[in-house]
């Protein structure tokens, strides 16, 4: 079953439990706070390192965590559930909820000393309005979004051909409950229903905008009247914004914001998640430590996760191949198979269980497959869950003095022969 969700690359590996790795940091100062992160950080780098597993480290939204920033640990995977933008050039790299890039200006100046309106009959969505005569390009277009943040409806704003992303919006507002208004409530504060809306003389909404619209002129937006809209609209002259932020998903080709250079979209999977939590937990829980000078603290606070159980399903998806999983001698549950192929044969079996009868007792991992199955089978299974090592025993090499010994990865095959077979297993495996 593995190998067939392998081929088809149908998703990530699911595990049936969830046991977090967590470490908490509490510190007096900022100071304090950075070298416990920069020490778990670093930490995360190697720990990673020796799981075999290709992480990166990326900006991120601390989210309901909260707190003043956080680091993702992100592996490269087709079958990632999770978006990387990364800097084709430079080192920047953030989540999609966290990620922002350079566009180029795509305004021209307004003609008109006001707002103009004219009528859109049946025009309901952005690219309505796109194939409408006298319409606009999506990247002239203002789409209004309406969210009910901590009970507060408030009006979103963004170019047309852009995307929101939620966490932006909650990051940007500090809201803790979030939802889309619904058409009864939108219609009641704008008087329009959804694809007539528009933030041009509301006055009794917040209004928060996407940082790209910002200086914007000679855009179109909907008039708050069913089948109405507006051009020529200056976003500063007609719009009260009560506040900028960045808000739009960031697509792949944009120009990044450190170098200018195209950014990639990757899909990851997540493996760690590291936080500056600041006072907010400590402060909630009225929690003091006694400073240097005697009196209570504050104590600033960090914390540090690594999800066990999606770390093995982070490697398997690294590291496998058509025949099944191919294990890092680092991490494998066992560091090499023992495979008779004649289990019917007394040689065979004498041999083969001597062998892994050695290796147990000289402290090396083994698994023995003494199952009375077809060699074929027997070798297949032995891809399959992928041990960094795989020793053949036969009754046809035993009979030239020899044993075959496979590397997994590679799939190259050393004959061993059966009179120094066990020093020489010991002496090779502990050194790979």
């Amino acid at each position: 079953k593995y190998r067939d969700e392998t081929r088809a690359k149908s998703g990530l590996l699911r595990v049936r439990e969830f046991t977090m790795k967590d470490s908490y940091s509490f510190d007096i100062d900022e100071a304090g706070l950075d070298k416990s992160f920069e020490a778990h950080r670093a930490a995360y780098v190697r720990i990673f390192e020796r799981l075999g597993i290709p992480a990166m480290q990326v900006q991120a939204s601390s989210g309901s965590m909260g707190g003043s920033g956080s680091i993702e640990f992100m592996s490269p995977s087709v079958v990632g559930e999770d978006e990387v933008i990364k800097c084709s050039n430079c080192d920047y790299a953030a989540n999609v909820e966290r990620a922002i890039s350079t566009l180029p200006f795509a305004g021209e100046s307004s003609t008109l000393s006001a707002p103009e309106k004219f009528d859109t009959p049946g025009v309901r969505t952005i690219v309505d309005l796109e194939h409408f005569d006298g319409g606009a390009a999506a990247d002239h277009q203002i789409k209004t979004l309406v969210y009910v943040l901590d009970e507060s409806l408030t009006l979103v704003l963004l170019r047309g051909d852009h995307e929101l992303v939620e966490q932006k919006l909650i990051d940007a507002t500090g809201a803790i409950r979030v939802r889309q208004a619904h058409v009864d409530e939108i219609k009641a504060a704008l008087g329009a229903s959804p694809g007539s809306l528009g933030a041009v003389g509301v006055k009794n909404l917040p209004i928060i905008a996407d940082v790209a619209l910002r200086g914007r002129e000679n855009m179109t937006t909907g008039a708050n009247t069913n089948d109405v809209h507006y051009r020529g609209v200056d976003l500063a002259r007609d719009i009260d914004v009560e506040t900028w932020a960045s808000l739009r998903r960031v697509r792949e080709g944009e120009a990044c914001s450190v170098c200018n250079s195209p950014l990639e979209v990757l899909n990851a999977i997540e493996v760690g998640h590291i936080f500056k939590l600041g006072q907010k937990y400590t402060s909630a829980l009225n929690a003091t430590v006694l400073g240097p000078d005697g009196k209570p603290v504050v104590p600033l606070m960090g914390c540090y996760g690594i999800g066990v159980e999606r770390a093995i399903a982070a490697i398997v998806e690294c590291h496998n191949d058509d025949k099944g999983i191919v294990w890092p001698a680092s991490v494998a549950p066992f560091l090499i198979t023992v495979v008779a192929l004649n289990a019917e044969d007394e040689v065979t079996m004498l041999a083969a269980t001597s062998i892994y009868e050695a290796l147990q007792a000289k402290g090396v991992t083994a698994l023995f497959d003494d199952r009375k199955a077809r060699p074929g089978v027997k070798l297949s299974d032995a891809e399959l869950v992928g041990m960094p090592w795989r020793l053949t025993v036969g009754k046809r090499s035993l009979a030239s003095g020899l044993m075959e010994l496979t590397d997994r990865a590679t799939n190259e095959t050393t004959e061993v022969p059966v009179a120094e077979a066990i020093q020489t297993l010991i002496d090779f495996l502990r050194g790979s």
